[in-house]
């Protein structure tokens, strides 16, 4: 183990700028996918004849699972012919000019240029199937790009005593990418700014085309060695052998936390932004609105905050920052149950703020220390292999359910809202978060009570 560390260099200025160019362009398309098409989806929704209303709670659920099935799929497959190609530069590259592309296609599908494409107009109920249909595409090709070739080579470039740094700023390029877009684009998608949905999805899907091109200079060239020397059927079924299992106690066990946590995030967080707006009344009308400064403040702090843990985590050990990211998120999901109570405008709008502050700081910290483990203890040379395994206990299983725990509680709990044009629907609810964190406190209890038997040692092997 300590020769092969020897062997891999450190993380130096040209991986950086992959981390934070690539990674980042990445994430701009994965905001569209995981906020703002079911933002989309509410909007069609809710900007479309009474006659042609539809559930958006459950479209939203439905297109969270699709995309999480097939980013699983996606990822094993991909994951298993990046190890044994070794291709993973032509994977990011290409995959990532035609994932910008399926993102800006999105914009095809806006209920007014809709009209302008086609004979037939395309209602809203229509127009939200289509998304879920090209939702799916991207996913293929954004976890072909992203979640199998670019975090495999991350996973096999960086060393262990550097994994949580890079894994803290690779957590919070989600929320960089959410508040760049907010500060630069969210006034096209509001009543104020045209409702430029079309306009919105071309300017992101443009971006990520263009850092794909870059990608072919910027990524190192594949030593061209291929591995052969197990089947590729062999290796898709590898991370699910028993012996494979035995083998990677703490592997594994990480991963059981991080499913727990994941299904916690997953009844909520589909409808996170609808809930700031909707169901806390924060004022969304364009410009710098209490919305877009609720955002920007939980962004903002949240990600720099978050950083700092993952430099700590280094330092103190991985396993020791576990017990304190769980408790922070579930303070602020608690925070988050509070916020429609507040009757001043105000005081509403700061409270959300702090709130979403302690809960983004959670949401980020919590898979920045078990991603990093994760990646510690993947075996080496097999790492797009076991990124598969990853996303079965990651996205699959707890994307599967999640948002339907979300939605039957948004349908059972939810505030009933009318839109402008007389559609009726519930709004999320509040009670998701409480949810959330009862689960998050299994995560917790099954911490404390096996970590000894798991992670004992664990402090001494990364000395």
């Amino acid at each position: 183990m300590e020769n092969e560390q020897k062997n891999v260099s450190k993380v130096g200025l040209r991986n950086w700028l992959i981390i934070i160019i690539v990674g980042l362009a990445g994430q701009f398309a994965w905001a569209i996918e995981n906020m703002y098409l079911n933002t989309y989806i509410t909007y069609l929704n809710f900007s479309a004849p009474a006659e042609q209303a539809f559930d958006y709670s459950l479209m939203i659920a439905i297109t969270t699972a699709a995309s999480a099935v097939v980013a699983t799929f996606t990822t094993m497959f991909m994951g298993v012919l990046s190890d044994r190609l070794n291709k993973r530069k032509i994977l990011i590259s290409v995959g990532y000019i035609l994932w910008g592309i399926s993102t800006a296609s999105f914009g095809l599908f806006n209920v007014n240029s809709s009209q302008s494409l086609f004979v037939v107009a395309m209602t809203a109920s229509m127009a939200a199937i289509m998304v879920i249909v090209i939702d799916c595409v991207m996913t293929f090709l954004g976890s072909s790009a992203n979640d199998a070739a670019f975090n495999s080579y991350i996973t096999k470039s960086i060393d262990d005593k550097d994994r949580a740094k890079v894994e803290g700023v690779l957590s919070i390029l989600p929320l960089v990418a959410m508040l760049m877009i907010f500060v630069a684009l969210n006034g096209l998608t509001t009543e104020e700014g045209g409702n430029r949905w079309d306009l919105f999805f071309y300017i992101v899907g443009g971006v990520v085309v263009l850092v794909g091109v870059i990608s072919l200079f910027l990524v190192p060239k594949d030593s061209g060695e291929k591995d052969a020397s197990q089947s590729f059927k062999r290796l898709l079924v590898e991370g699910f052998r028993p012996s494979i299992i035995k083998e990677n106690r703490k592997l594994y066990f990480t991963l059981l936390l991080y499913f727990i946590y994941s299904v916690a995030i997953q009844v909520y967080f589909p409808y996170l932004m609808v809930y700031i707006e909707k169901s806390c009344s924060i004022s969304n009308t364009g410009g710098i609105s209490p919305f877009v400064i609720v955002m920007a403040v939980s962004l903002i702090i949240g990600s720099a905050l978050s950083v700092l843990v993952g430099f700590i985590a280094d330092k103190v050990g991985k396993e020791k920052m576990i017990a304190p990211v769980f408790g922070i998120l579930g303070t602020g999901l608690l925070l988050m149950f509070f916020i429609p109570y507040i009757q001043n405008d105000t005081l509403r709008t700061v409270f959300g703020a702090t709130g979403g502050l302690v809960m983004i700081l959670g949401y980020v910290s919590v898979p920045t220390i078990l991603n990093a483990i994760v990646r510690e203890y993947i075996p080496k040379g097999k790492e797009g292999t076991f990124l598969g395994v990853r996303m079965i206990f990651v996205v699959a299983l707890p994307m599967v359910i999640g948002p339907f725990i979300g939605n039957a509680l948004n349908g059972a709990f939810g505030e009933l809202y009318e839109g402008a044009y007389g559609v009726k629907d519930n709004l999320p609810s509040n009670w998701g978060y409480i949810v959330a964190l009862a689960i998050v406190v299994i995560a917790a209890v099954i911490y404390f009570i096996f970590r000894k038997k798991f992670y004992n040692g664990s402090e001494e092997k990364e000395k």
